[in-house]
């Protein structure tokens, strides 16, 4: 049960990161999209970032532009997640494509699916591996014409 909170409270704080990012200024968007645009976003990272997450085993949408990303730790609990990271890709690609391509490859990297949910306009799956070690959620939306992917990770 402990868990499931933590993984819900999670879960709020990256729809509420998401919302601030969609929510931001217009020129700040395009600064962050031409930044994206001018390198390389279409494969997946495969050095550790910053908190010391690696990223080679979560599948990258081909095609999707990475526009922003980010990291934060809380203090470790035990048996809670205390590294998080997050990243945000646009595409105009169709959400029911993107979030096709979520639910097979996210297995194929050897995560396994917690849970499915797809309303209109939006769809979002929790993973995990490692004996529940490591986490991921992968959201899927349409926004402004384009579909957004938000994917974030978590490790104990």
């Amino acid at each position: 049960m402990r868990r499931i909170i933590s993984l819900l409270l999670v879960m709020v704080v990256l729809v509420t990161c998401v919302g601030l990012v969609a929510c931001g200024s217009k020129e700040s968007e395009e600064t962050q999209t031409s930044t994206s645009n001018s390198t390389s976003s279409t494969t997946p990272t495969t050095t550790p970032s910053g908190s010391g997450l690696s990223w080679n085993d979560m599948p990258i949408y081909s095609g999707a532009g990475q526009v922003q990303k980010g990291t934060w730790s809380i203090p470790p609990a035990e048996g809670d997640y205390s590294k998080f990271e997050w990243r945000y890709y646009e595409t105009n690609d169709s959400l029911e494509k993107v979030a096709a391509f979520y639910r097979s490859q996210m297995p194929a990297k050897g995560w396994k699916e917690m849970g499915w949910m797809e309303v209109q306009g939006m769809s979002w799956g929790m993973y995990n591996k490692n004996n529940e070690n490591d986490a991921a959620m992968i959201w899927v939306s349409s926004q402004d014409n384009k579909t957004v992917i938000a994917m974030w990770r978590a490790t104990k």
